[in-house]
């Protein structure tokens, strides 16, 4: 069933916390054949691709990455160059393969079958495993061939997927829910409860709403065989020992959300591993093939068993029209918008704002806007110098703010500077501690506390992803006031899929940039949301020597009224500051493109770049 209907045993303030508030604009952070592979199978003859769509290789199962050493430093392209005319990119052609499906006849505008829907990744992928990573190549997978048991609706709020119904008792602690029946796993094992108590054990301690719930609220002292409770194949229970507005978000979307896998995964890998093999989902594409370096990808999955509610975001019944899609890697910019020019891909997730004028004046292509991204930056909070406070704290006084958001951008109109943790120009917005440190570029006093904490001069790693453009730019600027700082820095150029191999080593690593999206800046649930700002919850370490994020979310986790929630936002931005959790440098604003071919786009949402839903008029 949707939404909360009569069954409102709920607590009376269970829809403030549990749906995240819609805000304008948004955006680190990234299909089978109709038959599974069991193991690696050599794809059909791949001609060579052209030298920015690296060759083909065997096809592969995704494996956990190794570490591999960083590429070689390359100097980055002027960013404000003049651009070629585009030419047509030779990419390694797609290997035919058998539609399974005819397309049927279809009058203007209406949804038909057919086709392979090809897509330029916003980065390169190493792990199939969005239980493990965060990353948005990774994140793909979860768009395509995985599923969770609730999912984003198109304002952002939260309603069912392989959730069929739920009720919770009169006094708010035993919460039922009901999982649909007739889903079937891509290798053909039926959905059962089996695979929810799995997963959810998985990501006890790694999905961070979860963790707390279970955690703060859960039956005994929290262990998840007292928490969650098998009835039968489709009925399973969440105890509780004290009531919380929570719980469909314990089990919903999230960092490390608990999206369905079958046991290969949860029996043999814990959240801390990549897990090896290809995915196997309820999802409507099912995996087909990985060539490393180059592309992956999926085709219809025909056993695929849609939620009977309309689609809406990234919830509710989807339809997989093209027969076939494939994620491409291209990374260069420059190339990505002259293969969509050409024809020879149909959506580029990413691309930097100077190539914007020459897509607004190319009539076969349309635009559409992401929400906001707000770029980051990460500590190691682990290792020196970034395990003490000070240095955290000298590295955001000194930084130039403004200078990054325009570098990753190309276009200053594209950037905000926003201190707040939560979405500017909203009534979460809050500057509570940032005064003196945001923007500050403060070089002297920042000097001051590195002497203080008696790191000047110490050794910084610093990752430089150069195929995403935000991050990679960001690196060249905190290059820069690393080194007005004193630091001995060790630039580390390499692609994205090695920074996120990278930064799951604690030991191979002190800095490097990424970017978040709506969903966490969207209202106090989204701090709950947002593994980097907890306790050792995310891939910068962070440790909370304080304890004091905790309790502030111990408290936040029990507000029920509006007023409270916003009195703990302001609390927590004054902690965040003090003990300089990560460096916050502003929102970019970003569009995206896709060929007019391309339809049942829509603009805004959840769902907007996902694979579902969309059919091909060429």
């Amino acid at each position: 069933m949707w939404g909360f209907s009569s069954r409102n045993k709920a607590v009376a303030w269970l829809l403030t916390l549990a749906s995240i508030i819609t805000i304008a604009g948004m955006a680190c952070s990234s299909p089978a054949p109709v038959q599974q592979p069991a193991a690696a199978q050599a794809p059909a003859a791949v001609a060579p691709a052209a030298p920015v769509a690296p060759a083909a290789q065997p096809a592969m199962m995704p494996v956990a990455p190794a570490a591999p050493a960083p590429a070689a430093p390359a100097a980055p392209a002027a960013m404000m160059e003049a651009l070629p005319t585009p030419q047509a990119p030779q990419l390694a052609p797609v290997p035919a393969q058998e539609t399974r499906r005819a397309a049927p006849a279809a009058a203007s505008g209406e949804a038909q079958f057919g086709g392979t829907l090809r897509i330029v990744a916003s980065g390169s992928i190493q792990s199939f495993d969005p239980l493990w990573t965060t990353a948005s190549g990774t994140g793909n997978v979860s768009n395509t061939i995985l599923e969770g048991l609730f999912e984003y609706t198109s304002d952002y709020g939260i309603a069912p997927l392989l959730v069929e119904s739920w009720e919770s008792s009169s006094d708010n602690l035993s919460w039922n829910f009901k999982i649909r029946e007739g889903v079937k796993f891509h290798d053909g094992t039926p959905l059962t409860t089996e695979q929810v108590r799995g997963t959810l054990a998985r990501q006890k301690d790694r999905a961070p709403i979860l963790r707390l719930v279970r955690n703060e609220f859960g039956a005994g002292s929290g262990e998840f065989e007292d928490f969650f409770t098998v009835d039968d194949d489709f009925n399973f229970t969440l105890n509780l020992r004290e009531g919380t507005g929570l719980v469909i978000d314990a089990i919903g979307p999230q960092g490390f959300g608990p999206r369905l896998v079958t046991s290969d995964w949860y029996d043999n890998y814990t959240a801390n591993e990549s897990a090896e093999g290809p995915p196997n989902g309820t999802g409507p594409f099912i995996f087909e093939e990985w060539l490393p370096g180059d592309r992956w990808s999926a085709v219809r999955y025909e056993d695929y068993s849609p939620h009977p509610s309309p689609a809406n975001g990234t919830s509710g019944g989807h339809t997989a029209y093209v027969d076939r899609m494939v994620y491409i890697e291209v990374p260069d910019q420059t190339t990505r918008v002259a293969a969509l020019q050409t024809r020879e891909v149909h959506i580029v997730q990413e691309f930097p704002a100077e190539l914007l004028s020459r897509l607004e004046a190319d009539p076969g292509v349309a635009l559409y806007d992401n929400p906001p991204f707000r770029l980051l930056g990460h500590f190691n909070h682990v290792r020196p110098p970034f395990d003490n406070k000070l240095a955290r704290q000298a590295v955001i006084k000194a930084y130039d703010n403004q200078k990054a958001l325009t570098l990753a951008t190309g276009d200053p109109a594209f950037t905000r500077l926003c201190p707040s943790l939560l979405q500017c120009e909203t009534k979460w917005e809050t500057t509570s501690g940032s005064e003196g440190n945001y923007y500050a570029q403060n070089l002297e006093e920042a000097k001051q506390l590195l002497a203080e904490a008696g790191v000047t001069g110490a050794h910084v790693r610093l990752m430089d992803p150069a195929d995403r453009q935000p991050a990679h730019a960001a690196a060249q600027v905190s290059r820069e006031v690393l080194t007005a700082l004193g630091f001995d820095v060790e630039f580390q150029v390499m692609d994205w899929a090695t920074m996120v191999a990278q930064r799951a080593r604690p030991d191979d690593w002190e800095f490097f940039h990424t970017w978040s999206g709506v969903t966490v800046r969207s209202g106090p649930v989204g701090h709950l949301l947002f593994s980097e700002l907890q306790y050792d919850a995310w891939f910068n370490n962070y440790q909370d020597t304080t304890e004091k994020q905790r309790e502030i979310y111990s408290r936040l986790a029990r507000a029920t009224t509006e007023a409270e929630q916003i009195a703990l936002n302001n609390e927590f931005h004054e902690h965040f500051y003090e003990d300089a959790i990560f460096l916050q440098v502003g929102e970019f604003f970003s569009r995206w493109a896709a060929s007019t071919k391309v339809q049942g786009i829509v603009n805004g949402g959840s769902a907007q770049q996902k694979p579902f839903d969309k059919w091909l008029t060429e």
